[in-house]
């Protein structure tokens, strides 16, 4: 009796524990949505309006996108050694600083150094709050993945339409307002990621305790081993990086130029393109919780939903680039937004279902580099090829093309097979965990959201 009583009393702890760390996830989420999604509206306007041309947009959000992937490993080391709370906080301490400069200056460049600095900042938490959701919730259950991930999309999605509606608002009055109160949300969004990251404390290690140099390269060198024997005995984990980094490409072509393209056709009213891109985020809400009943029931309907929203966004970029009617237009553009966000939930608990939970955060942020990297480096070849930020004409049909093509191949890898991740017959860490893990890692899976931080 008294055992059964003690396994009761620890389960009931447990589930306690599991709902604060989900309720954390979620608020900490958002939060860090709302602070960059301030600047959707009026990131790319403002650093017109500072003279820099179509070409220079193009690639300094191209380099928003390679300092983001080339600054994931090293960052998730740094955060395997610091613990994923004061990684997380450092992010936001990092992107207030840079969104700052942004309200600042009247400089270019020094625009533009705001504007890589928060994209270094955002490296720290790309990947660090996800794997702390992961693992102190339990990563056994694919099923509670797939809620987990879910309900953070929804919370995202509230703060991107809350953000992005108040820098719409913001930005009325002033293109530089809604960067100084991006720096002031991730002030706030720091010290609060220090209350509600909690977790057990990382045992200590074996052995004099080295300086941060030697502990630096020995964490390296551990994870990047870790990170080639789960590549390496997992094909289809490599498939699934390379066709999410591709989603990722085609959907950031478009994302970079939809302000401009859609400004003329509003005639300049900030609001009413912060109302546009907020109404694909409020319709993701319900439907992500319709997908999420649905995979409840099914286990094969995760890749349903992203066949069908991968044709359906491709479809609806091309009638968005074709059409004359603004109106309809502008329907298109919000379901290809819509469509991209439901792609992500499924595919991102594809990917950790098939990770071992000892190097989740490092194979994140080799997604996250894979991400990066394709997507900065088309940037710059979509931005040598368009003279005018405004003409969707000839890179929204090729996206669409790019975009219908990425989600099939996706689909086809994020099928769930049972209860645990498939371990490939030559990986030794590629097995189920069942338990979480509790030393502390990073990384990511996001990428940069929408326009990353102009």
């Amino acid at each position: 009796m008294t055992s059964r009583t003690s396994q009761g009393l620890r389960r009931v702890r447990r589930d306690r524990r599991v709902r604060q760390v989900r309720r954390g996830y979620l608020l900490v989420s958002g939060l860090d949505y709302f602070a960059d999604m301030l600047l959707t509206v009026t990131s790319v306007l403002l650093l017109q309006s500072l003279g820099m041309g179509s070409g220079a947009v193009f690639a300094l959000i191209a380099a928003v996108w390679i300092v983001e992937g080339v600054s994931e490993i090293p960052t998730g080391v740094l955060a395997d050694l610091l613990g994923r709370r004061v990684s997380v906080a450092i992010s936001f301490v990092l992107r207030a600083v840079g969104y700052s400069a942004l309200f600042f200056s009247g400089s270019v460049y020094v625009a533009a150094a705001g504007v890589l600095l928060a994209a270094l900042g955002g490296t720290f938490a790309s990947g660090a709050l996800e794997a702390w959701a992961v693992d102190e919730t339990g990563a056994g259950d694919p099923g509670a993945l797939d809620r987990l991930f879910a309900q953070g999309k929804i919370a995202e999605n509230t703060g991107l339409v809350l953000g992005t509606l108040t820098g719409a608002a913001l930005g009325t009055l002033d293109l530089a307002l809604p960067q100084i109160v991006a720096g002031v949300s991730c002030a706030l969004a720091a010290v609060l990621s220090l209350r509600l990251m909690t977790g057990r404390p990382q045992p200590p290690r074996p052995g004099p305790r080295a300086g941060l140099g030697p502990r630096l390269r020995e964490s390296f060198g551990e994870v990047m081993t870790g990170t080639r024997l789960t590549l390496r005995g997992d094909k289809v984990l490599i498939a699934l990086i390379v066709a999410t980094a591709l989603l990722w490409l085609f959907r950031g072509i478009p994302g970079v130029q939809w302000t401009v393209v859609y400004e003329g056709l509003v005639g300049g009213d900030l609001l009413v393109l912060g109302a546009m891109r907020s109404v694909g985020s409020l319709l993701e809400i319900p439907l992500l919780g319709w997908t999420m009943s649905l995979q409840r029931r099914r286990a094969a309907a995760r890749r349903t939903v992203i066949v069908t929203a991968s044709t359906v966004g491709a479809l609806a970029l091309v009638c968005a680039a074709a059409v004359r009617e603004p109106a309809v237009s502008i329907v298109c553009y919000v379901c290809f937004s819509t469509a991209f966000g439901l792609c992500m939930p499924g595919v991102r608990a594809a990917m950790n279902e098939r990770i071992d939970s000892g190097h989740r955060a490092t194979v994140l942020s080799v997604a996250s580099l894979f991400n990066s990297v394709f997507t900065g480096g088309g940037l710059i070849l979509t931005g040598l090829a368009v003279g005018d930020l405004g003409s969707a004409a000839v890179a929204w049909p090729l996206a669409a093309a790019g975009f219908g093509v990425a989600g099939l191949w996706v689909a086809s890898l994020a099928v769930r097979e049972g209860a645990g991740p498939p371990a490939g017959p030559t990986s030794p860490v590629a097995e189920p965990v069942a338990e979480p893990v509790t030393e502390p890692m990073t990384e990511p899976m996001t990428g940069p959201q929408e326009v990353p931080a102009p």
